[in-house]
Parts: structure tokens; sequence; C-alpha cells
């Protein structure tokens, strides 16, 4: 009965989810997976959690209320991200409410980690992603510079001899470095590291989410001057493919910084 009245309050919020996630310009397509990994680390630690006595904290009834009632003022506003975010504060008052503090801490985590399936406002991904747009463009026009490719860059936009290419928001590195910083999260989480190691990890997200992308975009200057612009548009498949190996190199960049680290 709480499981579908949970969803019956929260119908549009998961509606408002699903159009994010699916969204051909999502910057949010990995939202489907982090419940699933959630649930898998609480399932992970079910013999540590049944060593817990339940208890009951009033905290978590006041968490509870507060959480409903961002919730409904969320959806009379349509503010849809922070009825996303109050799903938490409900998730956390739930555990403190049925099953105490000591059980709630052993799974704080995991429900902290939820916080990457919730899609930040376009704006605010928007204005992260204009300056980040510069700096991926401006660094990459300068390697291309070192080795000798002449070049003339207006903001966003990279002149050859013989085209011109923009470098779009998907370009800025915003989608890899939001994967990231979750992956990064997990990682950080799992490791064997000093919690200081361990927040290392999770900050090295930002720097290598724009390493990688200054290197894609530095093959795509490469690829328009030697074959022509269209091979840096988004409808080709090296377009397409370069993005792909980006998110591969971050990763293995992630992991090997973990290793170091640990």
């Amino acid at each position: 009965l709480s499981i579908a009245c949970f969803i019956y309050a929260y119908h549009e919020t998961f509606l408002w989810l699903y159009e994010r996630y699916t969204n051909p310009d999502s910057h949010y397509s990995h939202g489907f997976l982090i419940p699933f990994v959630s649930a898998y680390l609480i399932w992970n630690k079910k013999d540590q959690l049944r060593q817990v006595i339940p208890s009951s904290s009033r905290a978590g009834l006041v968490l509870m209320i507060l959480a409903l009632l961002i919730h409904v003022g969320s959806v009379w506003t349509h503010i849809f991200f922070t009825s996303g975010f109050s799903i938490l504060l409900l998730l956390a008052g739930l555990s403190l409410y049925f099953y105490g503090a000591e059980f709630t801490r052993k799974i704080a985590f995991p429900l902290g980690f939820l916080v990457f399936m919730f899609p930040l406002p376009m704006r605010a991904i928007s204005a992260i992603s204009f300056p980040l747009k510069l700096i991926v463009a401006d660094a990459a026009a300068s390697l291309i510079k070192s080795v000798g490719i002449p070049l003339l860059r207006e903001g966003a936009v990279i002149h050859l001899a013989n085209t011109s290419l923009t470098i779009g928001d998907p370009c800025s590195g915003i989608r890899s470095l939001i994967s990231l910083l979750a992956l990064g999260a997990l990682m950080s989480y799992i490791s064997q590291a000093a919690m200081v190691k361990k927040a290392a990890i999770f900050l090295a997200a930002i720097p290598i989410a724009i390493f990688a992308n200054i290197l894609r975009v530095c093959a795509l200057i490469l690829a328009a001057n030697w074959w022509g612009g269209q091979w840096a548009s988004p409808e080709h498949w090296f377009h397409t493919t370069s993005g792909m190996a980006v998110f591969i190199i971050s990763m293995v960049l992630l992991f090997v910084t973990m290793k170091v680290l640990e």
C-alpha cells in the first residue's frame, strides 16, 4: 500500500525523469542505472543490516513530512527538480522512522548515491557548459596550433584553412563530467584508500573529464582539417565514436587514479 501511494504521489516526477533520461540531448541517460546500483550496494550489506536492532527516530517522521511538503510545492509550481530531491529526503525519513539511526547510517552512501539520478535544471547545466565549452575550445586550439596547423578561434568557433567547426554543448564535456562524477563517487566508495584519498578520487573526475574532452576536440579538429568539415559534424560516425572513446578513456584514467591513490 505504501509503495502504491508513493508511486501515485510521485508519478508526475517519474514522468519528468523519464523525459529527461530519454531526451536525445539528455545529459542523464545513465539515470536508469542509478537505483539499481544503489539497491545492489544495500543488498551487499544485508548481513550487516540483519545484525542491526531496529529502532525508530522521530526525526524520520519530520523528514518525511518535510519531503512531502516540498513535493507538493514542487508539483504546484511545476519545478520537478526539487520534487526529485524530495524523494531522497523521503527515503531517508522512512529509513530513520522504521529502522533507526544506526541502520540509516549503514546505508547512507547508497541512499546518497541516488542524487545522481536527479537531473539539474537546464539553466544550471547551461551555466556550467558554456564556460566549460570555451575552456575546451581554447585548450584544443592551442594544442593544434602547437603542432603547426594554422587556425583561428573565435569563442567556440574554430576556423581552419578549408572549413570551420563550432564546439557545441555536447563537446563541452558536461555529459561525461556528470556521468564521471557518479562513477567517481562509486569508485571512491569501493576504494580501500583513506578518506582524504577517497575525496581525491571523486574530485579527479572533473579534470579527467575536461582533459579527455580536450583530446576529443583535438581529434575532431584534425579530422576536419585533413578530410573535411563533415567529419566533425554530429551526424558523422566519427563524431559519435569519438564521444564513446572519450568516456572509455575517462573511465580508464579514473580507474588508474584510484589504483595509484590506493
